[in-house]
Parts: C-alpha cells; sequence; structure tokens
C-alpha cells in the first residue's frame, strides 16, 4: 500500500506540469464527469512592514500550489500560516532585527496604513513638525528655570502663600484671555490655519523669552512675586500661552484634517500625539544639561533654539499642500488665470503661500465685504436688476467708491442667498476679486469664474469647503423674478 502511494505522486506532480506547459495561463480543474479550464488572475497582497506576497486566483478559490486549487477556507487558513516570522527567519540576524524594530516604530508613530492612509506633504511636514516640537521642549525647560526661581524656589526669604496668590492670579488671566480670543479670532483659526499656526508658536517663544528674562528684574534676595515689573512680564507671558493654547490646537486640528485622507482622522491626531509626546521626553533631557548654563550662555542657548523652532515652524507650513481655498489662496489661482489662463495646483499655490498672511483683498485700497446687508448693496446697485442678471446665482455684487484726503477707496459688497453652498461662497469671492483687479466687465468676470471653478477639481482642488469668511448674514430673493 505504502509502494502504490508513493508510484502514485509523481504521475500527479508531471500530470500538473504538463497542464501548465501545455496551457500557460490556465488551469486544469477535474471534477467527476466534468474537465474544463479557467482564467488564473495574480495579485500581490501588499502588507504592512514586509513584502507583497503573490497569489494566483482563479474563479474557484486561490492556488497556493500549481497542482492544487484551494477553496476560500482553506486560502484563509493558508495565509494564517504565514507569518511574519517566516518573512524574517529567510533574513540576516541583523536585518530581521532591524524589520522588528522598524515594524514597531510604525505601528506607535505612524497611522495604520501609512502611507496610504494619509496625503503625501505629511511627512515633510512631520520632519519639520518634530524638529520644532524639540527645539520648543528646549526653551520651555530653560524658560521653567527662570520661573521657578521668579517664584521663589531657592530663596528662603520667599513667600508660600504669596507665591500661590499670585499663580491662582495669573492662571484666571490666562482663562480670560483664552475665552476673549476666542471670541474675536475663532472663526478665522480655519480660515488662515497656516498663518495660526506660525503666530502661535511665536506668541509660545516670546512667552518664554518673558518668563526668561523676568527674575532679572528682581531686587536680589526679595520676593518676585511682590515687585509689579516681574508681575507684569510673567502676566503677559501667561496671556501669550492662553492664545497658544486656542490658536494652535485649532490650527493644528485643520492641518490633521487635511493629512487624514481616509477618514482617520483619530488615527493621524493620535499618532501625531505620540510623536509629539516622545520628541518632549527627548528635548527635556537635552534642556536639562542645557539649564545647568547660567547668565549669557543660557541666554544664547535659548536664543539659539528659538531661531530653529520659528524656521521649522515656517518650513512645516509650507510644506503642507492644502486642497481647500481660503482668500490668499483663492488670490494665486485668479491671478494666474486672469494673467494667462493657467490655473495653479495645490502644490504650486502652497509654494507661493505666505505663513503670515492676516486679511486683505489682494488688491491696493480695495476692500472686499462678505455676507453684506441688504441695505448696503442697494445704495451700492440696482438690486432688481443685479438680480436679472445673477443668472440664478446665489450671491448679489455691488460696488461703491468713497474719497478720502489722500485716495480714492473701493469697497465691493457680496451677500449671499440663504440657499448658498460653499461653492458659491468662492464664486461669490473670486467675482469680487477679479471684479477689484479691474479691466473686465461684470459679464466676462462671471464667465472667467464660471470656467475657473470648472476646472479646479481636476487640478486636485476641492469646492466642498469654503474659507473665505461669508460671514453670517443671509438674503432671501425670489429667484425667478425681481423684487
Amino acid at each position: 500500500h505504502t509502494m502504490r502511494a508513493r508510484s502514485k505522486s509523481p504521475r500527479r506532480s508531471s500530470g500538473g506540469a504538463r497542464a501548465r506547459k501545455s496551457s500557460p495561463g490556465k488551469v486544469n480543474n477535474r471534477s467527476p464527469g466534468s474537465q474544463y479550464r479557467t482564467n488564473v488572475v495574480h495579485v500581490e497582497e501588499l502588507r504592512e512592514n514586509s513584502r507583497p506576497v503573490r497569489y494566483e486566483c482563479t474563479s474557484t478559490g486561490i492556488i497556493s500550489n500549481p497542482t492544487r486549487i484551494l477553496t476560500s477556507k482553506e486560502a484563509a487558513e493558508s495565509y494564517a500560516s504565514i507569518s511574519h516570522s517566516e518573512d524574517l527567519a529567510q533574513r540576516p540576524a541583523s536585518s530581521a532585527i532591524a524589520a522588528v524594530v522598524f515594524g514597531w516604530l510604525y505601528k506607535i508613530f505612524l497611522p495604520e496604513g501609512y502611507p496610504r492612509s494619509v496625503s503625501s506633504d505629511y511627512l515633510p511636514y512631520q520632519i519639520w513638525d518634530t524638529i520644532q516640537a524639540f527645539c520648543s521642549t528646549v526653551t520651555g525647560i530653560l524658560a521653567s528655570k527662570s520661573a521657578l526661581a521668579g517664584l521663589g524656589v531657592g530663596n528662603v526669604e520667599a513667600r508660600v502663600g504669596a507665591a500661590l496668590y499670585f499663580a491662582i492670579v495669573k492662571r484666571n488671566i490666562g482663562k480670560v484671555s483664552r475665552i476673549a480670543f476666542t471670541t474675536l479670532k475663532g472663526s478665522d483659526l480655519d480660515n488662515n490655519a497656516k498663518t495660526w499656526r506660525v503666530v502661535a508658536d511665536v506668541l509660545n517663544d516670546l512667552a518664554s523669552a518673558l518668563e526668561l528674562l523676568a527674575p532679572w528684574l528682581c531686587v536680589a534676595g526679595s520676593d518676585c512675586s511682590e515687585q509689579w515689573h516681574y508681575s507684569l512680564l510673567v502676566i503677559a507671558a501667561e496671556v501669550f500661552r492662553s492664545v497658544v493654547g486656542v490658536a494652535g490646537g485649532a490650527s493644528r486640528a485643520a492641518l490633521t484634517q487635511h493629512f487624514a485622507v481616509k477618514d482617520n482622522f483619530g488615527d493621524v491626531n493620535a499618532k501625531d500625539g505620540s510623536q509629539e509626546m516622545f520628541v518632549e521626553i527627548v528635548g527635556s533631557f537635552v534642556g536639562l544639561q542645557l539649564s545647568h548654563m547660567e547668565g549669557k550662555g543660557s541666554v544664547f542657548a535659548f536664543a539659539l533654539f528659538t531661531l530653529f523652532h520659528i524656521a521649522a515652524n515656517v518650513q512645516a507650513c509650507r510644506a503642507v499642500a492644502l486642497l481647500t481655498l481660503n482668500r490668499q489662496r483663492a488670490h494665486i489661482l485668479c491671478s494666474h488665470f486672469l494673467l494667462n489662463r493657467a490655473v495653479r495646483t495645490p502644490a504650486q499655490v502652497a509654494a507661493e503661500e505666505s505663513v503670515a498672511y492676516f486679511g486683505g483683498s489682494g488688491v491696493r485700497g480695495t476692500r472686499i465685504c462678505m455676507g453684506a446687508t441688504l441695505p448696503a448693496i442697494a445704495a451700492a446697485c440696482d438690486v432688481p436688476s443685479t438680480i436679472r442678471k445673477s443668472a440664478r446665482a446665489n450671491y448679489l455684487v455691488g460696488e461703491t467708491t468713497t474719497s478720502g484726503a489722500l485716495s480714492m477707496r473701493r469697497e465691493i459688497l457680496v451677500g449671499f442667498h440663504v440657499d448658498a453652498t460653499s461653492e458659491d461662497f468662492l464664486r461669490g469671492y473670486m467675482h469680487a476679486f477679479m471684479l477689484a483687479k479691474g479691466g473686465f466687465s461684470t459679464e466676462q468676470v462671471v464667465r472667467k469664474v464660471d470656467q475657473l471653478l470648472d476646472i479646479l477639481p481636476a487640478h486636485g482642488w476641492r469646492l466642498d469647503a469654503a474659507h473665505v469668511g461669508p460671514g453670517t448674514t443671509r438674503l432671501s430673493w425670489d429667484q425667478d423674478q425681481a423684487v
């Protein structure tokens, strides 16, 4: 019986070889009473942190051995048996250890499915963001040393009650400042995320600088918290840090939303937090070593790391190519389109975009007012006539000119219908900007805006979100007739 079983094996093997030789790309699947041929499809399975696995698939299952077709259940069991350890066993010991280490680093610090689960500008941004986080941690340690000295650490004359009272007052002033800043600038944080990210880090450095220098203003041997000039500087630093908390957090969330292309905002945000925590741990050890420096050496180290911090922040923001339009990006797109009918991609616009944009129409002497009221628009244009010419658009545009002592000032007003969408906001703002540039009639501007918006999605732009500050006032009119 054993001899008979052994004698059959070569015949099955040779038969399988003949099948592959006689019909390449086809597989013979024999079943009782029938024989047919089926196409073979080669599929590569891309595994995380491992080499691709190549399979041959037919209409009846996955071929693991060219002489046998596996069922779906058998294919799943075969896949489970192919482990990462088998792949590592074929490598040298040093290479296997490195693969394991890098695999764990990927799992800890990078979003699941990287790089397919994030946008293409994620890695350059994270590199610069890591550098700035390291520098910020070092400067924070140096500033903390001076702040503790100012609170009386190491001073036998300092009173605990006075230091506690001052710390509570300082913290409450910071909270009030946080509420005030959110009220005034909360709606602009999404519109200009890059700008506010840089502003937040500059204010953070300024707060650290005030904390570093404040103890030097104290009289030797006295309680710093009882001296008004020290208190003023430290409270100003707390106000700046409150703004940093709001502006930095909101702008970081907006950038993270851009990176999360697979609806994985939570994972990308969590991994970004893990990266920052690890960098802060490393930076704290470096900061502790530098904290032993005194006098000019400490100030020099602080200034050096502050410069690196600001430079890395600027480079990190410039590396991000946002796909949504704000006013500045709309200016760049419209200017190039009017000049030579060229449409810039998000990456090209990011290269021209300034990280220090604080508003403006992009045209000297002209102001664009979005979300204007009806009385203001009625004073600037013939509303019934404008509605008739609007071709059922969900916005109205009017223009006024006022003369000043030295120059003329134009104001272009844009009002939006209650049914206006994000694309209508973009359409209205681009209309106003092209009108401000001059040289075109209203009909020409409408045609150019329509042409530009039609081709923007093909160049990678999203029109489902508009960060142009459309205001909150909305109008209602019958689009079938002027009323």
